[in-house]
């Protein structure tokens, strides 16, 4: 034997069996956690954009908000309206499934009213002409306990009656 390694023994002191393991958890541990990366980085999880279209005779609508969000995240759902013809009571009814356990920031333009519709929120603007868009923005932010699949409907009215409906759901993540 050399000089210094009197007692030592190379299973018990250099390769234990319990260390083995541990290399082996913290390697396990790394290869999740850049999964989780890669995931994200994929949009898995959320705040990439999607659109959805209606059209009829009277209106185009186009939806764009992102179906997948975490909770924290802060972001905007958009709702352009162009009118084919003139809609004398515009209204914009948001899906009870947007506000489950989200907070409202800020809707850009200010409606006229708000009121509640059915479980849903309900906006309320000017007449529009032939040819007029109107453009609203919501910005929102997930409650970070607010986990699963809610319906974030849009419906275009005129005042009572009903024009066009883009049908969304959106999942969120914890």
């Amino acid at each position: 034997m050399e000089e210094g390694t009197v007692g030592l023994d190379l299973v018990r002191h250099r390769d234990p069996p319990r260390r083995r393991l541990t290399e082996a958890l913290r390697a396990l541990f790394l290869a999740v956690l850049v999964a989780f990366v890669v995931l994200a980085l994929l949009n898995v999880f959320g705040q990439r954009q999607s659109k959805s279209r209606a059209s009829s005779a009277v209106a185009t609508m186009t939806v764009s908000s992102p179906p997948r969000v975490r909770g924290g995240l802060l972001y905007q759902a958009r709702i352009h309206v162009h009118a084919h013809r003139a809609i004398q009571q515009p209204n914009i009814v948001l899906d009870e499934g947007w506000f489950q356990q989200t907070t409202v920031n800020a809707i850009e333009p200010q409606p006229s009213n708000e009121s509640s519709q059915g479980g849903g929120v309900q906006l309320s603007y000017d007449a529009m002409k032939p040819g007029d868009t109107l453009v609203v923005w919501v910005y929102f932010q997930v409650n970070p306990t607010n986990i699963g699949r809610h319906h974030t409907d849009v419906e275009l009215d005129d005042g009572a009656k009903q024009l066009l409906a883009v049908n969304r759901r959106q999942f969120n993540f914890p």
